[in-house]
């Protein structure tokens, strides 16, 4: 059985008090003490347009079961960022959620389900046509 980890450790001067967050949590299996024992490997895609782009398909996870998203954007400049989306082919009107922007080193970890009944595939597009990296991964069953 595999064993995957994820942490995140937060420090900050921000509040009057000091702000110190870690957490660290096991990626399980849906309704398992088992730990999530795939992945689609972690990949890195390059873009020179602003053009919406899916990077992670419905298909990629199990069905109706646990999976978790990384997504960072691998930049240095902080004037460019990669808006990120989720798009539901059931909506009537507007198909595409945004979640937000991954500007220059931020990255996301998001619990993600792929669903048999309607298509939620990861869309992003990038804020210029100067060529950026993105680099991501599902962890599933």
């Amino acid at each position: 059985m595999a064993t995957t980890n994820a942490t995140i450790t937060i420090n900050s001067d921000i509040t009057s008090s000091p702000l110190s967050i870690s957490k660290t949590m096991v990626l399980k299996k849906f309704q398992s003490t088992d730990g999530i024992e795939e992945t689609t490997g972690l990949r890195t895609k390059k873009f020179n347009a602003t053009t919406a782009v899916e990077i992670i398909a419905n298909t990629e996870g199990t069905a109706d079961k646990a999976s978790k998203v990384y997504i960072r954007n691998t930049g240095s400049d902080s004037a460019e960022f990669f808006y990120i989306a989720l798009n539901n082919n059931a909506a009537a009107s507007d198909s595409t959620e945004t979640i937000g922007k991954l500007y220059a080193g931020d990255w996301m970890f998001i619990p993600w389900k792929a669903t048999a009944a309607t298509t939620h595939d990861i869309v992003v597009a990038p804020s210029t046509t100067d060529e950026m990296t993105l680099e991501y991964m599902v962890f599933q069953e």
